[in-house]
């Protein structure tokens, strides 16, 4: 198990962050079963290069707490870390404290060792989870899992229950997650989108047929009105005939 160092000294509530930052350090806080809530501050270099090498594997920290004119030790892990979203520069951290003695539960990665044979074959190798829950005590955790997947067919998988663990470590998650798995993906050939789309639509007139089409009809129309008679003239003209006898 990985173990670090890092100095803590007792904070005042009052003292204001941009102050702490101008002496390069930042707030932050102590809490678990076994002590109350403390605010400390913390150098941000200490800090910045102990959360760079969580990126290998979990870790333990010792605090070495400073409060007046004693000085005491904590074996803490990181519970979280606050950024500023503008810079990414680390704000605020929380330290959880836990007992050398008693068993917890800790957030292990997991990583992949070796190339799997199918993948070799041309599949593609699925991580579908990248940290695991183990409960054990602080002396048995290991800082990652490395599984070997040299051996890994496609259309084979490996999952949380293959995993080899330490003795004294028991997981915690479902053993019947998948964490490794060769695939292949069958890529069928497309018809082109312009192709699909044009044998979809519905064949439609054109436009100038339509147009022509309707003068055609237009000028039938105006012929029909001229050469049909009026049926109301010769009413008209013999009505003019009586009044003139």
């Amino acid at each position: 198990m990985n173990r670090v160092e890092i100095e803590a000294t007792l904070r005042e509530k009052k003292v204001a962050a941009r102050n702490l930052k101008k002496s390069g350090k930042i707030p932050a806080i102590v809490y678990g079963k076994q002590t109350k809530s403390m605010p400390i501050e913390i150098k941000i270099k200490d800090i910045e290069k102990t959360v760079k090498t969580l990126e290998e594997g979990t870790l333990l920290i010792t605090l070495k707490l400073k409060e007046k004119d004693k000085q005491e030790e904590k074996t803490v892990v990181i519970k979280e870390v606050q950024r500023d979203p503008k810079t990414d520069e680390i704000i605020h951290a929380d330290f959880h404290q836990i007992s050398e003695n008693e068993k917890a539960v800790f957030k292990v990665p997991v990583f992949a060792k070796g190339v799997a044979e199918g993948v070799k074959m041309g599949g593609i190798l699925e991580h579908s989870f990248r940290e695991i829950s183990l409960r054990c005590l602080p002396k048995d955790l290991p800082s990652k899992i490395e599984v070997d997947i040299s051996n890994l067919k496609i259309g084979h998988s490996l999952t949380i229950g293959d995993i080899q663990l330490p003795e004294g470590v028991e997981v915690m998650d479902d053993k019947n997650r998948v964490l490794f798995a060769v695939v292949t993906h069958k890529i069928e050939e497309e018809k082109p989108a312009e192709a699909a789309a044009a044998a979809a639509a519905p064949e439609l007139a054109q436009p100038e047929l339509i147009r022509k089409e309707r003068k055609e009809e237009e000028v039938v129309e105006e012929e029909g009105k001229k050469e049909a008679p009026n049926k109301e003239t010769p009413k008209k003209e013999a009505a003019k005939k009586e009044e003139k006898k």
